[in-house]
């Protein structure tokens, strides 16, 4: 579940200072981040002739970032921050290394020492990104701990190790601007404070995964993260990893044929269906569904009346939801119309909120991101059983009557 608080415009002038005299100094002038030293990974002999940089990323399914390198920097950019948005980029300095004077559109580019130190994140599909990279340590702030689902990230948060900054919903600027993480990345939303924190000393990052129109694509953005946190190496890994299981259980579902399915259900008078070129519609097609609409290649969901998708789909033997519902009865008692659905009968309703915590808090939205994979799995096992006879679901649960 993504976090999208408002920055209230008040800002500490003490802090400011205090900020704008952090991070890794240089002869030429200085970059927001990590601390210097021979523990941190960072340059003490600078070379302008060295690649400080050996291990590279390279970007296979993202298409809403890129990453290019120099020797002591590499530039980040998000082509869509936030929807509708002009790109922004990022100058990520090896700290050791001089800030470099750049011209153009670099000109006025954050730059940001990494790796960083400490990160506020403003979602929880941040979480298993530095989880996996083993950089939890990183983690300093969260805009709310009621919806965190990853288990090391909520011990961090119980023990004081990582502060809510926003957990009435809007954010306590001033404890931010005097915390002086040295990132803040965004949930891929827009909000005019930002402007200010980055006058404090705070490099604000968008991390915009949400964009993305592949399962895989959204994955990616782990690469972003490594960028900030210096595990290029480990992210490749995991990436690849995820990437691999992802193509060879969509590979066999493909193979099999078609199950038809019902998608979505009502919410405040409207059915709203998957289009085959939603991100949840490329989900279902890799897993060989098949519904009336998987041939609408728009993004977004379709805004449908309940008789349009009873005459077209309520044959289906199976339903796929995302909702609350623990129960069929759950079901009924939101519509007792859904009765006349063939699923309802047969008894696969199927709901993606197994992994949900006290709180409200489901990891479908956190961990799902970065694990495409286990969701394909999931999916794959209820409509073709015979491909993953064994298969342990992460995050579906076919509801009881």
């Amino acid at each position: 579940m993504r976090s999208r608080a408002v920055f209230p415009g008040v800002l500490l002038t003490v802090a400011v200072v205090g900020l704008t005299m952090s991070g890794c100094s240089s002869a030429t002038g200085s970059s927001i981040g990590a601390d210097t030293g021979a523990d941190a990974g960072c340059i003490t002999d600078f070379d302008a002739t060295v690649d400080y940089f050996p291990a590279k990323s390279e970007i296979t399914d993202a298409e809403n970032f890129s990453l290019t390198y120099e020797n002591s920097y590499q530039i980040l950019t998000v082509d869509e921050p936030f929807s509708g948005a002009e790109p922004e980029s990022y100058v990520l300095v090896k700290c050791g290394a001089p800030a470099p004077e750049l011209s153009g559109e670099l000109a006025d580019a954050q730059q940001i020492t990494v790796p960083i130190t400490s990160l506020y994140s403003a979602s929880t599909t941040h979480l298993p990104l530095v989880t996996e990279l083993g950089v939890l340590d990183t983690l300093t702030g969260v805009s709310s701990g009621s919806f965190v689902s990853d288990a090391a990230a909520r011990d961090r948060i119980a023990s004081g190790d990582v502060v809510e900054y926003a957990a009435g919903g809007t954010v306590d600027t001033e404890a931010v601007v005097l915390a002086a993480p040295d990132v803040l990345m965004t949930g891929g939303s827009d909000d005019p404070a930002y402007t200010q924190l980055r006058e404090s000393g705070i490099g604000v990052v968008a991390n915009a995964e949400w964009l993305e129109a592949t399962p895989l694509g959204r994955a990616e953005w782990i690469k972003v993260m490594a960028a900030l946190t210096g595990t290029e190496e480990r992210a490749a890994e995991v990436y690849g990893d995820i990437r691999t299981r992802y193509l060879d259980v969509a590979e066999k579902a493909a193979a099999a044929d078609p199950a038809p399915v019902l998608l979505g259900g009502m919410s405040q008078g409207t059915w709203y269906m998957s289009s085959g070129g939603s991100f949840m519609g490329k989900f279902f097609g890799d897993a060989g569904a098949q519904w009336p609409w998987d041939d609408v290649t728009t993004t977004g969901s379709l805004p449908l009346d309940f008789e349009s998708v009873i005459a077209q789909a309520s044959d289906a033997p199976t339903w796929l939801v995302v909702n609350s519902w623990t129960s069929i009865a759950d079901a009924l008692a939101d519509d007792e119309r859904y009765g006349s659905l063939a699923a309802i009968g047969t008894g696969e309703v199927w709901n993606a909120n197994k992994a949900t915590n006290e709180t409200g808090g489901n990891d479908f939205y956190e961990r799902g991101v970065l694990r495409p994979d286990l969701i394909l799995s999931d999916l794959v096992a209820i409509l073709h059983p015979e491909i993953l006879p064994d298969h342990e679901f992460t995050f579906y649960r076919q509801l009881p009557a």
